[in-house]
């Protein structure tokens, strides 16, 4: 293709694109979404933030790694350990076919996400009655 007839094809494109004024403005990004059971959302973020390389920050992967650790317990003591033990088989299942990226969106998201999810696993174990037996 000859640079004259580039330069026709570019003009003609150009024409056919609506003007920035006419466009809508673009949708706001979605906020970051958790999986179904906030359970699963804190080992996913988590196991995100490890896939970092966590050698750093060393430090906060372990505080969050405890904190998931504390908030099992709690929900243990509650009596949820089955609710857990079945989350986490699945998350395994899933696991075990799954093309997830590392380090999703770079290490400082995935922090940013980890501690949204853990957080949120905390409140859910916080707001659940023990389970009856």
């Amino acid at each position: 293709m000859t640079a004259s007839r580039f330069a026709i094809l570019l003009a003609l494109l150009a024409a056919l694109e609506p003007s920035p004024a006419a466009q809508p403005a673009p949708a706001p990004a979605p906020p970051a979404r958790f999986a179904a059971h906030p359970y699963t959302s804190a080992l996913g973020a988590l196991w995100n933030y490890r896939s970092c390389g966590v050698h750093a920050s060393a430090a906060r992967y372990r505080a969050l790694e405890a904190a998931v650790e504390a908030a099992e317990v709690a929900a243990r003591a509650k009596g949820l350990g089955p609710e857990l033990d079945r989350v986490r088989a699945d998350y395994n299942a899933i696991l075990a076919v799954s093309t997830m990226m590392a380090c999703a969106r770079g290490p400082v998201a995935a922090l940013s996400g980890a501690r949204r999810a853990v957080a949120a696993f905390q409140a859910w174990v916080a707001a659940r009655p023990p389970a009856a037996h």
